[in-house]
Parts: structure tokens; C-alpha cells; sequence
């Protein structure tokens, strides 16, 4: 019988093995100095989108730089064509990992980035016995267990947004809002889980667009006293020497090159005081015409009131 019972847990049986890392991997970097301890990485968790499709066995520790200031990983992935692209990383500071079995997250690269996994970390003390620097390792070093790389399968992770010029937004996480802009209706359904989107005339509309059957309530012009346009609609206004035509605002403009005004200012000036020195003079002239009718009456009263009889004047001899 015996006298004791070692039971080890899922993350206590990990630090004495390979695991997450595949038995057959051996754990050292391209150039043998390097080695990642059996008791560094004890769990590894990496969910990878069901529309790309990869092989979970060609996923690796594909780098780890050792500072003094703590640790970061990058995995990555072989695909058929043996090109190898990075997937995930992560950074473990030394400063507040404080406890074992500590997680932290495997943030997602593009174009894996809607992916968030997860690694925990036991202890730093072997690991820190290891030489500092950027450690580089292939698949046969450091290999991860296929069962660390699952799909994923919960639903939609992110969206982001399309134009039709082809840019694409950055993608939109959480909680996420569908505005219905100009004469759009967007109507969800919560019964069948569907959101159905609308264009809709008036609704939300800023202004009257010009839209076809425009033309009938407004027709076009087809011709000017008679003349039609070419065949491309064009219709030309040729001036000459003295006629000039331009286009403006919504708006032809006419002018005559040959009747401009010939006169400026100073000119204009003297004149103005020419006809300014006129009404003076005659102003002066209605006084003295005021005068001498005046006069021109008293002279003629005093002549009739001293009139000579009708009779002549007798002659003495």
C-alpha cells in the first residue's frame, strides 16, 4: 500500500514536459545555444478563423527575445508552399509576473488579426539561466502540439467596412452600431436574426435629388431662334473684334470691346464743375432777370401816369 498520493494537475503535469510545445520538437533555436525550458510555456491556446485554411501541425515558436526587462513570442505558420507567416505574439514582463501559471494574451497578425489567444507562463527561473538576445527556431525545434490550434468556430469576431475603390477599414470589435445614412432604412428582425437594409426615397433625405422623369417636368434646351446644337449637343457663341463672350456662374456674359467709356476720372471731375460754375450762372442770371422785370414794370407805370393829353400843343405865332 503505499504511503502517499501525487496526483498532478493539467498545468503542473505540463512544466515537466514539452507540452504545449510536440514531443518530438527539441526545444533548442537554429544555432543549438539556446533553450526553451520545459516549465516556461505550460499551456497554449491559438484560435485560428475556419476560413483560412492551415494545417495545425505547421505552427511553431518561431521566435523569443530574451531581455533583462522580460520575454516576448511569435508564432507562426508554414503553409504548403513553405512560406512561413507570423501569427500571433506575445510579451511576458518579468517585473509583473509575480505568480505561476500566469496568462497573457496571443494578439492576432494580419492577416490572422481577429485572432486572441492565449499562453500561460509558470515560472522564469530556468528561462532566465538561458542567454539574453533574439532567438530564431524552425518547426523541428519548436514545433506546437496540433491540439493547441483549434478553430474557431463562435461566431463573427469582426467586421470591417469596404468602399467600392477598394480601401478596407480597419476592423470594428465589440459592441457595433449600423447607422442608416440618407435614404437608407435598415429594419432588423429579431425572429430570424437578420438585418435587412433598404434604399428609400424621403427617408432621411436633406434634399430633392435629380433623378430621371426630371426631365419632362423640366425640359432641356433644344434650340435658339431655330438653331439646333451639333450632334454632341454643342452649341457655340463666336464673337468678333468688338464682341467677346465668356462663360460665368451659371451665366454667359456679353461685352463690347468697341464702346468702352473713353472718359476717366479726372475727366469726369471737370465736367462735374463745369455744370456746378452753369447752375451758378444761372442762378445769378434768374436774379438779374427778377431785377430788371421789376424795373422794366416801374418805368412803365411812372410813363403811363404821366401821359400827355389828346389835344396838340398850340402853336404862338
Amino acid at each position: 500500500m503505499p504511503l502517499s498520493t501525487w496526483n498532478l494537475e493539467w498545468l503542473n503535469h505540463n512544466s515537466q514536459r514539452n507540452y504545449p510545445i510536440a514531443d518530438d520538437a527539441t526545444g533548442y533555436d537554429e544555432t543549438g545555444t539556446f533553450k526553451i525550458p520545459e516549465d516556461f510555456i505550460v499551456e497554449l491556446d491559438l484560435p485560428i478563423h475556419s476560413a483560412i485554411n492551415v494545417d495545425p501541425s505547421k505552427f511553431y515558436i518561431r521566435q523569443l527575445v530574451a531581455t533583462g526587462t522580460g520575454y516576448s513570442i511569435v508564432v507562426a505558420c508554414q503553409d504548403s508552399d513553405s512560406n512561413i507567416y507570423d501569427v500571433a505574439s506575445a510579451h511576458v514582463p518579468t517585473s509583473s509576473h509575480t505568480t505561476e501559471y500566469k496568462t497573457y494574451t496571443l494578439g492576432g497578425i494580419e492577416p490572422y488579426d481577429d485572432t486572441a489567444g492565449k499562453v500561460t507562463i509558470n515560472n522564469l527561473e530556468a528561462i532566465a539561466s538561458q542567454p539574453a538576445g533574439l532567438w530564431e527556431f524552425n518547426p523541428g525545434g519548436a514545433r506546437i502540439s496540433p491540439d493547441s490550434i483549434r478553430p474557431i468556430i463562435q461566431g463573427v469576431q469582426s467586421l470591417a467596412v469596404s468602399t467600392g475603390a477598394g480601401e478596407v477599414s480597419q476592423r470594428l470589435y465589440g459592441d457595433i452600431e449600423l447607422v442608416a445614412g440618407t435614404n437608407i432604412q435598415i429594419v432588423p428582425d429579431l425572429s430570424l436574426n437578420t438585418i435587412t437594409i433598404s434604399a428609400v426615397d424621403g427617408e432621411g433625405t436633406k434634399e430633392t435629388c435629380q433623378c430621371e422623369g426630371d426631365v419632362t417636368a423640366l425640359p432641356c434646351i433644344k434650340t435658339i431662334n431655330g438653331v439646333s446644337p451639333t450632334p454632341d449637343g454643342e452649341f457655340g457663341f463666336i464673337g468678333d473684334d468688338c464682341l467677346e463672350f465668356a462663360g460665368g456662374a451659371n451665366s454667359l456674359n456679353v461685352g463690347d470691346n468697341c464702346c468702352s467709356p473713353c472718359c476717366g476720372c479726372t475727366e469726369l471731375e471737370a465736367i462735374t464743375k463745369d455744370l456746378e460754375r452753369f447752375l451758378q450762372q444761372q442762378a445769378n442770371l434768374e436774379v438779374f432777370v427778377t431785377d430788371l422785370q421789376s424795373t422794366v414794370t416801374e418805368m412803365s407805370l411812372t410813363v403811363l401816369g404821366s401821359r400827355i393829353g389828346d389835344r396838340g400843343c398850340i402853336t404862338c405865332e
